[in-house]
């Protein structure tokens, strides 16, 4: 053809060969162009008159005469070339550019549950072709791209330079590929984008691709998104200046358009040691997305051991709260195997949920299952102490002890639970601190030695035990007034009395519960709080308690009279406090026996055992001084961080009302926060940390001087802001507007690298320069031609006596 001829001549005049992704286009053009027409007719004319005088002269044969004619008007034709100036022009081209625009916005960090059957079969694929364990949406399309050993990039290559970049919050080139050598290095430099981006500016990116690509626009875009811009221009605008400058864009779909489903359980309440038959509650709140009012099952789970296997140990069934507001859900449990057991608090997953990782709480509990070795000392047999002693001596996780003051010295050689005399030594086998827990009744503390009475508050306050005060109308509490025992009473006794000492009387009553008494595991006689609570506005009443208008400040009232006053609200009947590392707790009633009627031990028995194991506590379990702990383990990026603080010993607070905790997050300087004392509570201390970057953080608490355990720390996540995780379906509609308007075509991760070549324009050439022109016409090979046919005429002419 003319072009590879011309291709051969511009190589043999050494012309530069063209370079990896250029062309070369050599065409003739004349720097004295005649006329067109002018030239026609020069020629035509010639032609003719050359073959007329021709057909006239001499007497050789026709097709000797015409071969005569053709060399003369091969000379004309010859002439006319060297006349008009011709020369050899060289232009170079370029290819093209295609375009990959890929988001890594942090809703590409989305792992969508799919309905349709295509997507459900290609989207683990392309997971896997990734090289990514969860399919979110990134992973699916850095998967989609190396699809089929990466054959579209292969086949774009060989007639583009592929220019990728990166959308969010800014437009950022991230690599090219010139050549086929270059797609498997960039491919696994894709692999590595993380979704971080902190906004979606879909519509800004294509224009700036475009801007910066106006001189060569390149065959088309192809956008790897979900099609959510959470700020600036629309994509949709921006497709009308891709149409304008004739650049198609094809989007690939990114995500499921169906509206955001999610459950999650946070913020889970439980103790870390508890005792076997303890009444556990797990308490969590539960955030619901798109499930308003629908129910929703949440079991609690236990692992098996030897295994990873977990069996549903209780269930609830609960209706799923408002998109966003939070309720509480709880589960009771009370454990029967001993050890570290690992628990699961679940809700159980719903089709398409966006999360369902975030469906679980795991966490790991110590069992203990150590006799409670429990002293009870009363001043003499009275009905609360007959049946507590009774029910105490049949209980099988009790080892117990009694002494009795009015009991004659046989007593307890006749009573194998009977001690002869109150402890009078700290330590040892039969020392006051071999117990967990003391019952204290009506006593006479006039029988006990100063040494006595001490050593029973170094019991709570060194030792960690607890104390429990049965009021009684002889002694208990008013004589302990001026004794060291009055320190461990959770009430004042400036102003306690005795009703029926000064003629008044008690009606019978019911004591009502508190907020504190109602979530307490005491007084959990049921599987929850509102069951717990019915039974006990049912129990038998009251006749007889000690009033008492004043608690200790930092006492915390279980149950209270109904209506009955005093300086610091509604009478307390049942309160306790902490005193140093231990606790005590006080009954203003002494009649709890009266429970039994008609139901036996069933729920006298429970307050017993509970609020003896919640008194010993402190000392069997050796609980952290202070716990600390965030409301949630993940937030959005912009929303607040409640820290908090609780000292499971109130003594061990800090009297300031406030404390300090360190924020750190790698790849930052640290951050100071104060944590002061919850409104009502001394051992409570919270504090709010101002919304920060996304990542991972970690809190440690700051040491207060009474501190003398590890300190304790713990970690929480911040996501990427909520602006862009709150629109998070896929755009459909938008994307395929988009597609329409540039004149692209709309993608999903169905489809294949033929569809997307099939629906390409054919890539046009990008001009880059012209070489400097090579004259012909006046070159030694076209004055030789001209020589060599002006010589072959005149002697073939001379060879039939032509001339």
């Amino acid at each position: 053809s003319m072009d590879e001829l011309l291709r051969r001549l511009a190589a043999s005049l050494g012309v530069e060969p063209a370079r990896t992704g250029e062309a070369i286009e050599p065409h003739l053009r004349f720097e004295q162009p005649w006329p067109q027409a002018i030239t026609l007719l020069v020629l035509l004319v010639s032609g003719t008159l050359v073959i007329w005088l021709y057909r006239r002269q001499g007497t050789a044969p026709t097709w000797y005469r015409m071969m005569l004619a053709g060399l003369r008007i091969a000379l004309v034709v010859l002439a006319v070339f060297m006349l008009s100036e011709a020369v050899l022009s060289v232009e170079r081209t370029g290819l093209p550019y295609f375009v990959v625009m890929i988001d890594d916005s942090a809703s590409q960090g989305v792992i969508d549950q799919y309905a349709d059957p295509k997507l459900q079969a290609v989207v683990p694929l392309l997971t896997k072709d990734a090289g990514k364990s969860e399919a979110t949406r990134l992973a699916i399309a850095q998967g989609w791209l190396g699809r089929d050993k990466a054959k579209l990039l292969k086949e774009l290559q060989k007639n583009h330079k592929i220019k990728f970049y990166l959308v969010s919050t800014t437009t950022r080139p991230f690599a090219e590929i010139d050549a086929a050598d270059q797609v498997d290095s960039t491919l696994k430099k894709i692999s590595e984008i993380e979704p971080k981006g902190e906004q979606s500016r879909l519509g800004q990116g294509v224009r700036d691709v475009l801007g910066e690509l106006r001189g060569v626009p390149p065959t088309a875009i192809l956008l790897l998104t979900d099609g959510r811009t959470t700020d600036g221009e629309t994509l949709g605008r921006a497709a009308e200046l891709a149409a304008r400058k004739g650049v198609p864009i094809f989007p690939l779909a990114l995500g499921d358009p169906e509206p955001t489903k999610d459950l999650e359980l946070s913020d889970l309440q439980v103790d870390e040691v508890v005792f076997v038959d303890d009444n556990v509650p797990f308490q969590a709140k539960l955030t619901s997305r798109g499930f308003a009012g629908k129910e929703v099952k949440i079991s609690l789970k236990q692992k098996d051991p030897g295994s990873n296997a977990f069996r549903e140990i209780d269930s609830i069934r609960v209706p799923a709260p408002a998109d966003d507001q939070p309720r509480k859900v709880e589960i009771n449990h009370r454990p029967k195997d001993t050890g570290d057991i690992t628990y699961v608090l679940e809700v159980e997953p719903r089709p398409r949920e966006l999360r369902p990782d975030n469906n679980r709480i795991e966490r790991t509990i110590q069992v203990r299952k150590e006799k409670l070795k429990v002293l009870v000392f009363d001043g003499a047999p009275r009905y609360e102490y007959r049946y507590l002693k009774n029910f105490l001596e049949r209980e099988e996780t009790v080892d117990l002890s009694v002494v009795l003051q009015s009991a004659d010295p046989e007593y307890s050689e006749q009573d194998r639970a009977a001690l002869p005399t109150f402890p009078s030594a700290k330590e040892g086998k039969d020392g006051l601190f071999a117990f967990d827990a003391i019952v204290i009744g009506d006593i006479d503390p006039n029988f006990l030695s100063s040494t006595q009475l001490q050593n029973l508050r170094d019991f709570v306050s060194e030792k960690g035990g607890g104390v429990l005060f049965v009021a009684g109308e002889d002694f208990n509490p008013l004589a302990f007034k001026g004794t060291a025992l009055e320190s461990l009473l959770p009430i004042q006794l400036s102003e306690a009395r005795d009703p029926n000492a000064v003629g008044n009387g008690v009606a019978a009553f019911r004591p009502r519960l508190t907020a504190e008494g109602r979530s307490s595991p005491i007084f959990r006689f049921g599987d929850d709080e509102a069951t717990s609570a019915r039974i006990w506005e049912n129990l038998p009443e009251s006749h007889w308690m000690l009033e008492a208008p004043r608690k200790q400040p930092a006492a915390f009232v279980l149950a209270e009279h109904p209506t009955l006053k005093g300086v610091d609200g509604n009478l307390p009947i049942i309160l306790y406090q902490f005193v140093g590392a231990g606790k005590t707790m006080f009954n203003a009633i002494d009649d709890t026996w009266h429970w039994r009627m008609r139901v036996g031990d069933r729920y006298f028995g429970r307050y017993w055992l509970q609020s003896l194991r919640f008194l010993a506590r402190s000392k069997l379990a050796g609980q952290k001084q202070v716990e600390l702990s965030t409301d949630r383990k993940r937030y959005e990026r912009g929303q607040a961080i409640l820290v908090r603080a609780r000292f499971t010993n109130p003594g061990l607070a800090p009297g300031s009302g406030e404390i300090s905790a360190q924020v750190e997050r790698k790849g930052q300087a640290p951050r100071k926060i104060t944590l002061k004392a919850s409104p009502g509570s001394r051992n409570i201390f919270e504090g709010v940390l101002p919304p920060t970057r996304d990542g991972d953080y970690e809190i440690r608490l700051l040491p207060p001087p009474v501190l003398d355990k590890g300190l304790p720390t713990t970690s929480f996540r911040i996501d990427p802001p909520a602006g862009e995780l709150e629109q998070i379906p896929l755009n459909e509609p938008e994307l395929v507007q988009t597609a329409k308007t540039s004149g692209g075509a709309y993608l999903t991760p169905v489809s294949t690298a033929d569809d997307v070549l099939k629906a390409l324009p054919k890539p046009q050439k990008v001009p880059l320069d012209t070489d400097p022109p090579i004259p012909l016409w006046n070159t030694w090979p076209i004055l030789g031609l001209f020589l060599v046919l002006a010589t072959a005429e005149w002697v073939l002419r001379k060879r039939k006596q032509m001339v």
